[in-house]
């Protein structure tokens, strides 16, 4: 029988309350006393004993109300702390004071191979392979930070929560283990709801104006979207806009870099190494963008098509972005066809910097602002520098803007940046005076401007003519037409 008592704070009510258990030669189990409610257990009793005992309880001076529960506060507080452990994935050991392990949940007895016993207990010391490993026990309590640690189920972080009675004394602790993998493949997920892509989207051009409300209506179809357009044009961004504003937009969203990212550790990243989950088990109910997918390897490209073709179970939405469209890269070759055939569903075109330049204004002064408010400073942009920016070619896009600004604000001194501040180097700006000059000699200094930024960019003629799509004739041709130097700003 379980009861819940209410009753008075009243001394010497709970004396009174366990005499008439004895009374009733009842087993008391369990007891617990908080302000104003006693809680206990006995053994199972009859019907009419529950009764009697019940009613002689509410007779006691003090007491206020009786009734049967299902299950004491502290238990229901054990029970749900204990199926929380069981359900973590990570390795968590409890220690008593002697330094036996007192509690190991599933996945501590597996990855250790321990089973506790009563009357067998296990040192916590069988769990540890390197020399010292005490002293790195008592760092990570002390300092409350994870340390690498060789275990028996190898190396892995170990967080060490002190359990402390009065006085200070540490009487027990609890010992967290991580796996390296795991962390690695966690930190590349990202909570939907942290995601708000709409308010960091600053424009005033008509063309980015009518993506932006394609992007709203292509993120609530549950399909592949691949965006496309040169680096720097904020894709990324527009990928985060299509998550949250899509059904999976409180779930996980996660960026994989096939760019930056070598085949192997790609391929463990998303399929995970040795039964350690991967992201695309971790984040089955939201998004994976796959940014610069044209540098995908081919056969993580296979094994991708294979994973989304063959699954049975849910799977994330598959969102890319590419320079170009995808078509392209299966003509070079470069792509699987099947892979392309998966994700090529849904498209976004973004536009370059150079043919939106409605939209530089509005961005220098958004990313001034937030440079001001990290620095605590009020630098402005004069009229003439944002000229220079609005004749500039941008071939980097907002990315290059950025960062163009975050120099300029760095070594201001004055408060104002103005056009020479600006590292601009070969920019495509017209600052001749054309009202002196022909048709024709208007169309060659631009030609001289056009052809010295990219000069600089890109030393070699031959990779110049493949950047330019001309012959390497033409292009030495141009060098020499207006005598280019690498090094010469125009």
């Amino acid at each position: 029988m379980k009861l819940a008592i209410t009753t008075e704070n009243k001394l010497g009510i709970t004396d009174d309350i366990l005499a008439l258990i004895k009374q009733q030669q009842a087993d008391l189990k369990k007891l617990e006393v908080e302000d104003g409610k006693i809680y206990l257990q006995t053994q199972e009793l009859d019907k009419t004993t529950q009764g009697t005992l019940a009613s002689q309880i509410m007779r006691v001076p003090g007491v206020k109300w009786v009734n049967q529960i299902d299950v004491l506060p502290g238990v229901a507080t054990q029970q749900m702390l204990a199926s929380l452990m069981q359900v973590m994935p990570d390795p968590v050991l409890g220690v008593n004071s002697k330094g036996q392990i007192a509690y190991a949940n599933s996945a501590a007895e597996q990855r250790f191979g321990i089973t506790l016993h009563r009357d067998k207990p296990v040192s916590m010391q069988t769990l540890f392979t390197q020399p010292g490993w005490q002293d790195k026990l008592n760092a990570a309590a002390e300092s409350k930070l994870p340390v690498n640690i060789e275990t028996t189920g190898g190396t892995l972080l170990l967080e060490v929560q002190s359990i402390k009675a009065a006085g200070d004394k540490p009487v027990a602790a609890m010992l967290l283990f991580r796996d390296h993998e795991k962390i690695q493949a966690s930190s590349y997920v990202v909570q939907g709801e942290q995601i708000d892509g709409l308010k960091n989207l600053v424009y005033t051009s008509e063309s980015f104006a009518q993506t932006v409300q394609k992007a709203k209506r292509v993120a609530t179809v549950d399909a592949p979207i691949n965006i496309v357009g040169e680096a720097g044009t904020g894709k990324t961004l527009l990928a985060h806009v299509c998550h949250s504003l899509s059904d999976r937009g409180h779930h996980m969203f996660t960026v994989i870099d096939c760019q930056a990212m070598k085949a192997e550790p790609m391929e463990q990243l998303l399929f995970g190494r040795h039964n350690r989950p991967g992201v695309l088990n971790l984040n089955r109910e939201g998004t994976v963008f796959f940014s610069h997918v044209e540098y995908m390897p081919s056969h993580v490209q296979q094994k991708l098509w294979r994973y989304f073709n063959q699954a049975t179970d849910n799977t994330p939405r598959i969102m890319t972005s590419s320079s170009k469209r995808l078509g392209f890269y299966q003509e070079s070759g470069q792509m699987n066809a099947r892979w392309i055939e998966l994700i090529n569903v849904l498209r976004l075109n973004v536009l370059p910097l150079r043919e939106r330049v409605a939209d530089i204004e509005p961005l220098a002064l958004y990313f001034l602002q937030h440079m001001n408010q990290d620095i605590g400073g009020q630098t402005v942009l004069h009229d003439d520098a944002l000229m220079k920016m609005k004749r500039y070619y941008w071939p980097g896009n907002v990315s290059q803007l950025r960062q163009c600004l975050y120099k300029a604000v760095m070594v201001n001194r004055s408060g104002e940046i103005t056009a020479t501040d600006l590292d601009l180097d070969g920019a495509v700006s017209l600052s001749t005076d054309l009202e002196q000059l022909t048709l024709q000699e208007a169309v060659d200094e631009f030609e001289k401007q056009f052809m010295q930024h990219w000069y600089q960019k890109y030393p070699s003629t031959r990779k110049l003519a493949r950047q330019l799509g001309v012959s390497h004739t033409t292009v030495a041709q141009k060098i020499k037409k207006h005598n280019l130097k690498l090094g010469q700003s125009l």
